[in-house]
């Protein structure tokens, strides 16, 4: 099974993402309806669309930032709370403001996306291929909650146009109790530390250990560390920037299109709401399918720098031909296969290659940032696309109001082309960094490697050679002794056949040693 080696926490994790975005999706087709049905109009269903998009920018950098520093289990507990308290203030209001309140508060708790993305880097790390796995099971379930909240909203508002969100309060209650048992906090080095620092009684080993690091020692290399991630930062910085841009102008495109999306293909087509939620499943299986499935081919053949910057492209140009499709109301002129039929195929490859590309920017956007900003680094992701979630509608819907249906989709091909420019020279810069960083290696001195194996033969060797030198010195000192005291021997005895005794004698003697000496 695709989850069966997933973290029991991470799937909880996969629960709360899933139950933010059904929130927020499950309301598509609910609030226009609900919306007039209290009296409002069209600006007012704009407003409810961006409520909580604008709540996201202040909400989404502060609260993963702060997961950071206080740990992530904490903030999908109080966001299950959060969307809870939305959805009833929706199911219960019997005003437009009270509907905007609700997907405001909803907005303030919705930041379970970067904390999820954080939490992952927690869990297996930004460098590892089931760090992109995970992130792949992720981006799925966003779309799971693409297929099933459109149809699930429209579905239980024959009953009520209120039930949708009772049901969905229901789910965020239900997730709330799930994550209170089973997301657990993931492992820090500050925790690591702690727990080393204690013996297996709970006793302070800095107390009785000699070895243990000094308060001073721990201080100078939490300095050191910190500046170390300062500067590791700071290497990525430009690269991040860029990944923020390509991520934002993405989400303006895909954002502009998919809020007047509904309202397009009844233009182009007449299709009713049961077209459109049909269709918009079907993109949901495609794009759940390239997230399991082809992400990963990718990523393992081309790397996730490039998948980013192919799927980028090619989203472009399926956004581009959405352009071509033809009309088939009115004067149109179109028919089945240039109208709907390449709509939909159309439709399934830019959906693909948009989901891949989400993935693998905010694969690398996790890669590039370091440990200790990993909140920050995505919340501040997701809150420039909380900006672009309003800008998006805003942009589509004046648009739209001009006449200008038949170039929404060049608007967001556009955009996904800035995005494919700004991920690409992500890849010029990586691409320096590699050629500076070999530059450096072949500047560098090539280390010498010793065989310490073949140092130690050859001491023994040199070694045996004093050894046996030694043996020989002695020998050759041992035979001059016997020649030097034979040789005095017989000088005495001839000394004294000749008669020569006392100083005379000693003179002569000393005389033939120095001769016999220097004949040596």
């Amino acid at each position: 099974m695709v989850f069966a080696a997933t973290p029991p926490s991470v799937l909880t994790v996969y629960l709360s993402v899933f139950i933010d975005a059904f929130g927020g999706l499950v309301a598509m087709p609910v609030l226009p309806y609900l919306t007039f049905a209290l009296g409002g109009n069209g600006k007012d269903v704009g407003i409810l669309s961006a409520a909580y998009q604008a709540a996201s920018i202040f909400s989404l950098p502060t609260t993963a930032k702060l997961s950071d520093k206080l740990g992530r289990r904490p903030f999908f507990l109080t966001g299950f709370l959060g969307s809870l308290t939305g959805f009833l203030v929706i199911a219960f209001a019997t005003k437009i403001w009270h509907v905007t309140l609700g997907r405001f508060i909803g907005g303030l708790f919705g930041a379970s996306m970067p904390i999820a993305q954080a939490y992952i880097s927690d869990v297996v790390g930004t460098d590892s291929k089931e760090s992109g796995r995970l992130r792949a099971q992720l981006g799925s379930v966003f779309m799971a909650a693409l297929i099933f909240a459109p149809g699930f909203g429209g579905g239980l508002a024959e009953f009520s146009l209120e039930t949708p969100f009772y049901v969905a309060a229901g789910m965020s209650f239900c997730g709330f109790v799930l994550g209170y048992f089973y997301i657990t906090e993931p492992n820090h080095d500050e925790d690591e530390d702690s727990d080393n620092s204690k013996g297996t009684s709970g006793e302070d080993v800095s107390l009785v250990d000699e070895t243990a690091p000094t308060e001073a020692e721990k201080a100078a290399k939490k300095a050191a560390d910190d500046e170390e991630e300062k500067q590791a930062y700071a290497k990525n910085a430009n690269k991040i920037r860029l990944l923020w841009g390509a991520i934002f102008f993405g989400n303006l495109g895909f954002r502009s299109m998919i809020v007047m999306l509904a309202l397009w293909v009844n233009y182009k087509f007449g299709w009713s709401t049961k077209e459109f939620g049909f269709m918009a499943s079907a993109v949901g299986i495609v794009g759940i399918a390239s997230n399991l499935v082809l992400f990963g081919k990718m990523v393992e053949r081309w790397g996730t720098l490039r998948t980013a910057i192919i799927s980028a492209f090619l989203a472009f140009v399926f956004w581009a031909a959405t352009f071509f499709v033809q009309r088939t109301q009115g004067d149109g002129g179109g028919n089945f296969w240039t109208g709907p039929l390449l709509f939909i195929v159309v439709t399934i490859f830019r959906t693909c290659f948009n989901a891949i590309y989400t993935v693998s920017s905010k694969t690398l956007l996790a890669k590039f940032a370091t440990k200790h900003t990993q909140g920050s680094t995505m919340g501040f992701s997701e809150s420039i696309n909380a900006v672009a979630g309003v800008l998006g509608p805003l942009i589509a819907g004046a648009i739209y109001d001009e006449g200008g249906q038949d170039y929404l989709p060049l608007v967001s091909a556009g955009c996904y082309f800035i995005s494919f420019v700004l991920v690409a020279l992500v890849g010029v810069l990586e691409a320096r960094a590699a050629a500076s960083d070999k530059k450096k290696i072949d500047d560098e001195p090539e280390p010498v490697v010793v065989d310490f194996k073949t140092v130690q033969a050859e001491l023994i060797f040199l070694r045996s050679k004093v050894h046996q030198l030694e043996m020989e010195l002695a020998v050759y000192k041992g035979k001059e002794e016997g020649r030097t005291k034979a040789g005095d021997s017989l000088l005495r005895d001839g000394l004294k056949r000749r008669g020569l005794g006392g100083a005379a004698g000693i003179e002569l003697m000393v005389s033939e040693q120095s001769t016999r000496h220097m004949a040596v």
